[in-house]
């Protein structure tokens, strides 16, 4: 894939997200929980340019579990389960940052349920709860984080 379309694939991925962060000017404040909480945690994108491996997620501090079948994660060179700071963390390889965009987002957001009414906004539990409740892509990789983002933190920023 081109440069030139990797970046108008982070324009319009960056372009989405920002008219997502605005809302629809509707100005509901009643708290009722009906609105997905994730518009309020967008997704971090730290060094696009990077390519990684799972021994580079490990060096920063996840302890590897086991490896996963990639089958049902279209573009997916490898998934792997495992824990940093006691939280489950899954760690999502593909070939380039631009795969992550084009082919690993949609999966990571119907993993972790991003987009949909919160699990107990209408009352008893609903299908959207997923043991994942963010993630966070670094270059070539997608990682899924147990609880919040700031769980994984440490590890996002210590892959070299």
């Amino acid at each position: 894939m081109s440069y030139r379309k990797s970046l108008l694939i982070v324009i319009a991925l960056l372009s989405l997200a920002i008219c997502a962060a605005c809302g629809s000017g509707g100005g509901d404040t009643s708290g009722d929980g009906s609105a997905a909480e994730f518009d309020e945690d967008p997704v971090q994108i730290l060094q696009p340019n990077g390519v990684f491996t799972v021994d580079d997620v490990e060096a920063a501090g996840w302890k590897n579990s086991s490896e996963l079948s990639p089958d049902t994660l279209p573009d997916a060179m490898s998934a792997w389960y495992g824990f940093y700071n006691q939280r489950d963390v899954e760690v999502r390889v593909y070939e380039s940052h631009a795969f992550v965009l084009s082919s690993g987002v949609g999966p990571a957001d119907e993993a972790t349920g991003r987009g949909k009414p919160a699990p107990f906004a209408v009352g008893g539990i609903s299908a959207t709860r997923t043991s994942y409740t963010t993630y966070a892509i670094v270059g070539n990789l997608i990682l899924l984080c147990e609880v919040k983002i700031e769980d994984c933190q440490g590890l996002l920023e210590d892959i070299r």
